[in-house]
């Protein structure tokens, strides 16, 4: 009778731990990549975040100043416009006209706020040449008085801030040109002498003011500005 040979049955002698690791191997690894990363990057001291932050925001903002450098830019950096390259503006009224208050409110002051530095301004006004060296105004001898009053201010206070001003703040009150209040009330508020324009539109008797208003007048004629007989 033969003999009856079994083979010996091959026991898995490899630890179980060992097929343990390799199923958490990747998850090892992930691991070990978290902890350099940590380690590279989660111990650096802050100042050195702060240093790197503040250095790309510097590098940023210098960045953005460079593409920011165009012609506009440059222009309002530039400085003002000199004296030989003030472009010249004019405006041309009468002291009692609701016209020249409307000019002046809605356009002459909001564009000089705006341009004063490159504009040579200069402020004429309406009115007919007489054969005596004098002047009609259109709104009777009071406008006449207004025009010189507003003169006189041009020319002690050549600023076109401070001269500009007061001719608004009279013109407001268009109606009330030129009694004594009105023009104490507006020259107190824009820092002129009552007293100084008073001087200097009675002067002579009033003939240097008459002449420098008849001047201005001739000026608005010789550009071409017409006195209209329905003028407001």
């Amino acid at each position: 009778m033969a003999a009856k040979i079994s083979l010996p049955v091959m026991e898995d002698k490899r630890p179980i731990r060992s097929r343990a690791q390799r199923r958490h191997r990747p998850l090892i690894i992930l691991t070990l990549i978290a902890l350099v990363l940590y380690v590279v990057y989660g111990f650096q001291p802050v100042s050195t975040y702060a240093a790197r932050f503040s250095l790309s925001k510097s590098k940023t903002e210098s960045k953005v100043k460079s593409t920011s450098s165009t012609p506009e830019s440059e222009d309002a950096a530039s400085p003002p416009t000199t004296a030989g390259e003030l472009v010249p503006f004019e405006a041309h009224i009468m002291s009692k006209c609701p016209d020249a208050r409307d000019c002046l409110r809605d356009m002459v002051v909001p564009a000089m706020m705006r341009i004063s530095d490159k504009v040579n301004f200069t402020l004429s006004y309406i009115g007919t040449p007489t054969e005596n060296d004098g002047v009609d105004c259109k709104h009777g001898t009071g406008e006449c008085i207004g025009n010189i009053i507003e003169l006189c201010a041009h020319l002690l206070y050549p600023d076109p801030k401070i001269y500009l001003g007061f001719t608004m703040c009279l013109t407001r009150d268009y109606q009330d040109i030129p009694l004594r209040e009105l023009v104490e009330d507006c020259a107190l508020e824009h820092g002129i002498d009552f007293e100084a324009i008073s001087k200097c539109a009675g002067q002579d008797t009033g003939a240097e003011g008459m002449a420098m208003l008849r001047r201005s007048v001739q000026r608005s004629a010789d550009v071409c500005f017409p006195f209209h007989e329905n003028t407001t």
